[in-house]
């Protein structure tokens, strides 16, 4: 099987497993808040729906950004992933509200069972369990490990709390889904930084610029500019100019250019390359002015 196809292989064998275990998750937690009655453990299950939907948004967006590059998208729909990241924010918002709604009618008391504790600890196992697969599937999954990663944490509130909740009053059960849901606005904050990072074209790492540099010096060729931004956590793409080395005929610059083009590509940058034989390098010239400059 060539590499690209096992690789997806793995790829599709890994998001299986992620999804059946993110499913039982949620069907455990779900079960128990509406048979042992712990508010905490519903604004625990509510994110559950929310975590599936995320998990099936996900799986959606990654297909998509498999396509290749087309009329429309010259470099490809790698981007497209972080569709999923953003479906995610939008559900867990929605459970958000949802949840403070219910923790909101039920401030006039209600009877937690015993049982919610357990359900709360099964379910977390499934999570845990889900969690570690999907951190070692794709970078864009970093994202719903993350949220799913709340899972736990609201599965150890979620125990504590019903078990005080059903021993010494609702309220403590009350205060465990106020937790909770505190919690999961801090990760969604957290994730609207990450998104707006992606999205606003953040220039890429030096070393991306110190591998143009290096890689078109050892071919002769001087860059003048170099423009370079992240498309996603790993691949940049953007463009630059380079100068030969005085006598080079045109058609051997071409040539080195080209080579240029797919040495970066080999090392996720893909760039436009324009070779100027007119430009001169100017030595007073800014190292970053509109992109990166050399002398």
């Amino acid at each position: 099987m060539p590499p690209l196809r096992c690789r997806r292989a793995v790829l599709d064998r890994g998001l299986l497993a992620v999804a059946l275990l993110s499913l039982a998750g949620a069907a455990v937690k779900i079960y128990g808040s509406l048979v042992y009655g712990s508010r905490a453990l519903l604004v625990d299950a509510l994110t559950c729906a929310a975590n599936m939907a995320a998990l099936a948004a996900m799986l959606w967006y990654l297909h998509v950004s498999r396509a290749p590059p087309d009329e429309d998208h010259p470099y490809g729909h790698q981007r497209l992933r972080y569709g999923g990241a953003l479906a995610s924010l939008s559900a867990y918002m929605f459970v958000a509200g949802a949840s403070a709604a219910a923790l909101v009618y039920s401030l006039g008391g209600y009877t937690v069972e015993a049982g919610s504790t357990a359900a709360a600890l099964a379910g977390s196992a499934f999570y845990a369990a889900a969690i570690y697969v999907a951190r070692g599937i794709d970078p864009v999954l970093r994202v719903y490990a993350g949220f799913t990663a709340s899972e736990l944490i609201e599965s150890g509130v979620t125990a504590a709390s019903s078990w005080l909740g059903a021993s010494l009053g609702y309220l403590y059960d009350l205060a465990g889904g106020v937790a909770i849901l505190a919690y999961l606005l801090h990760e969604a904050v957290e994730t609207h930084h990450k998104l707006m990072k992606i999205f606003a074209d953040t220039a890429a790492p030096q070393h991306f610029y110190e591998l143009v540099e290096r890689e078109a010096l050892l071919r002769g060729l001087h860059p003048v500019r170099v423009r370079l931004r992240m498309v996603d956590e790993k691949h940049c793409s953007g463009d630059l100019i380079v100068v030969p080395e005085e006598g080079m005929p045109p058609d051997v610059a071409d040539i080195l250019a080209d080579e240029l083009q797919q040495e970066l590509h080999s090392h996720g940058c893909d760039v436009v390359i324009h070779v100027g034989l007119q430009e001169r390098r100017n030595s007073n010239q800014s190292r970053r002015n509109g992109g990166k400059h050399y002398n």
